[in-house]
């Protein structure tokens, strides 16, 4: 039992430096870039984007929505790639949860990573979603009911540093709006050792190899 206690040691003096901890970047208290001027998406898009208002076309659920790529004045030159010029933009803190009914908003979070990082990112809406980071689109979803934090789950690995976006449409087809985001950052972990570390590994072992034919003699 000892000897495995003291394996344990070993091992957690090497490589416990190279463990990370989850760090929230982003609650329901953040701030950002906030949209509420987009009006009802629902004559640019068909029901299985953006439902008409008050369900008049359904309240579905639908996972993995189409990428929305069509968009209105009020979203700015290029809204994905940073360009707001022209757009129905402002700055606000913390970002509301709820909205007007039977409308869209956006928000933008932007943040700087100062090492690579594994993102996770929590999210709940009434009713839809859809994500992007950087650019890039990640996820969509519609769904009836509240917004619960647990709803839906992304990860985006292998960040690296720098500035980063991370872009939010907000969809609603009647009833109510909700909303409540968590992300956090780890660090990437070492997939590999280096020599010098492997050496001690070995240091380590060999030692309670020496220790157990001590006792034995």
């Amino acid at each position: 039992m000892f000897k495995n206690i003291k394996l344990l040691m070993v091992f957690a003096l090497v490589f416990g430096p190279l463990a990370a901890n989850a760090t929230i970047i982003i609650n329901n208290s953040s701030g950002g870039l906030y949209n509420s001027g987009i009006g009802d998406l629902a004559s640019v898009y068909g029901p299985t984007q953006f439902p008409g208002a008050n369900s008049s076309e359904g309240d579905p659920l639908i996972v993995n929505a189409a990428e929305p790529t069509t968009f209105t004045a009020a979203f700015g030159t290029d809204w994905l790639n940073g360009n707001y010029t022209g757009g129905s933009w402002g700055v606000a803190s913390p970002i509301p949860l709820t909205w007007a009914v039977n409308t869209e908003s956006a928000v933008v979070y932007n943040f700087l990573l100062s090492s690579l990082s594994d993102i996770h990112i929590d999210l709940g809406v009434d009713n839809g979603i859809y994500v992007w980071f950087d650019g890039l689109y990640k996820f969509g979803a519609l769904a009836p009911g509240g917004a619960n934090l647990n709803e839906y789950d992304i990860d985006i690995t292998g960040v690296g540093t720098g500035n980063h976006r991370l872009q939010i449409l907000r969809e609603d087809h009647g009833g109510g709006t909700g909303y409540a985001i968590s992300v956090d950052v780890t660090a990437s972990s070492v997939s590999v050792p280096e020599p010098t570390t492997l050496a001690l590994v070995g240091i380590g072992l060999a030692g309670l190899g020496f220790s157990r034919r001590r006792k034995k003699l």
